[in-house]
C-alpha cells in the first residue's frame, strides 16, 4: 500500500506515518537512518519544484522492505523531470556554489541505486539500499 502524502505536510508528520505504516518491517540502523533523509530530500524537492506551480501537490510513497533491503517507490503527477540525470554539484566553495542541486546529490550518494521512469504523466523514482551493509563512506569516522 503506497501512503498518500500532499506536500503541505511536515517532514516530522510524513516520517511518524511510515514509522507507523512501516516500522515493524524494517530494521532500525543508520541505513534506516537514510532512507528518512533520502524522503525528506524528496519532500523538499517536490515543495520546492513541483507544488509552487500547481494548485493541490499530492505524492505517494511506497516502502518495500524485504531481508534487509529497502525500496521506496516516489510517484508524483507532473512534467517529466529525471533526477538520476542531474549534474553533481562542482567542487565550489559553498559561498560560490549556486543554490539548489545538492538535495539530489544527497539522495543519490546515500542510496546503492536510483531508477527513473515517466508513464502516462507520472513520474515514478525508485530508491534502493540495502540496510544489511554499513555506509561505503562516512565523513565523521
Amino acid at each position: 500500500m503506497a501512503l498518500s502524502i500532499q506536500s503541505t505536510e511536515t517532514i516530522a508528520s510524513i516520517l511518524q506515518k511510515v514509522r507507523d505504516h512501516y516500522g515493524e518491517h524494517c530494521l532500525d540502523n543508520d541505513r534506516v537512518s537514510d532512507c528518512y533523509t533520502i524522503i525528506d530530500e524528496f519532500h523538499a524537492n517536490i515543495k520546492e519544484h513541483v507544488a509552487t506551480k500547481i494548485d493541490s501537490c499530492q505524492w505517494f510513497l511506497e516502502v518495500v522492505c524485504d531481508d534487509g533491503k529497502v525500496k521506496l517507490e516516489f510517484e508524483y503527477a507532473g512534467p517529466g523531470f529525471d533526477p538520476t540525470q542531474s549534474n553533481p554539484p562542482g567542487e565550489q566553495p559553498v559561498e560560490a556554489r549556486p543554490i539548489g542541486g545538492l538535495g539530489l546529490a544527497i539522495m543519490s550518494q546515500l542510496s546503492d541505486e536510483m531508477n527513473y521512469r515517466y508513464e502516462n504523466g507520472t513520474n515514478k523514482l525508485t530508491v534502493a539500499l540495502d540496510t544489511t551493509l554499513p555506509r561505503e563512506d562516512n565523513p565523521c569516522l
